[in-house]
């Protein structure tokens, strides 16, 4: 997963991206430019691209880490552009529409940000921003059966707003697990294994299981402890220890008292 959302943003191998782009509407340059417009967030460019019947508001393009071709949407989302980005949907794009790894717009605006550590904060915010217009929009806070969802995304990034938003517009803190099993990571692993505290509090607190464990692999808190992150262990077994429908706030919120640490 990581592996293809840090290729996405790279610019490695644009050549091999760029190579099939004979079979799609306008030259290699026209979808570079097209590509570099979202990027900007140069609405105008895209619009004027759309109505000259150059690229069709669904058109898949080219782009680094999706040789296939990804929704000009999910590029949009990507870059948090949010001009280009209510565009469009008003044009009416598809939603939902997916990479060719299966994820959706929203679950790139959940996960994305700035690369420039000056940028950040900005870039946090527009794609924050990016998310909440996708939703308003009707974007699904799911995904297909099994696998990563925007809430997921948001909690491997430690990006809490966006956590908190998602959870408060109804996305579940589980995802699909059954029986305290899953068969991929939920988003209260995703945020062990990256040693975000907050972000696993919150998940907790909304009501996140940890005993979940995944189909012959890790919970939560054996996640943790693999990546070494010491200071989740107590708010996890403190809440692996919780009974069925005890919160985690009325338990440990204080503390865990037989878990040595919170």
């Amino acid at each position: 997963m990581v592996s293809l959302l840090r290729a996405l943003a790279s610019c490695v191998a644009l050549a091999a991206v760029l190579a099939g782009c004979a079979q799609l509407p306008g030259g290699t340059s026209d979808i570079t430019r097209l590509r570099n417009a979202i990027e900007l967030d140069d609405a105008g460019y895209v619009q004027e691209a759309v109505k000259s019947g150059k690229f069709g508001v669904n058109q898949r393009i080219p782009a680094p880490g999706y040789l296939e071709g990804t929704p000009l949407i999910t590029l949009a989302a990507r870059y948090g552009s949010l001009k280009v980005l209510r565009y469009l949907i008003a044009a009416g794009a598809e939603i939902n529409a997916r990479t060719p790894a299966g994820e959706t717009a929203l679950m790139l605006a959940s996960y994305f940000y700035a690369e420039d550590p000056q940028r950040s904060a900005i870039s946090n915010e527009r794609h924050e921003q990016a998310v909440r217009i996708l939703v308003e929009a009707g974007a699904s806070l799911e995904n297909a059966p099994n696998h990563y969802t925007p809430l997921s995304y948001a909690a491997y990034q430690g990006h809490d707003r966006i956590v908190r938003y998602l959870l408060a517009r109804g996305a579940r803190v589980n995802g699909d697990a059954e029986d305290s099993i899953a068969y991929i990571n939920t988003p209260l692993m995703m945020a062990a294994m990256q040693g975000h505290l907050d972000t696993a509090l919150r998940l907790l607190q909304a009501g996140a299981n940890a005993r979940i464990r995944v189909h012959l692999g890790h919970t939560a808190a054996e996640l943790a402890q693999k990546h070494n992150h010491l200071n989740l262990l107590g708010p996890l077994r403190c809440a692996e220890r919780l009974a069925p429908g005890e919160k985690y706030a009325q338990k440990c919120a204080g503390g865990c008292p037989d878990c040595g640490r919170r």
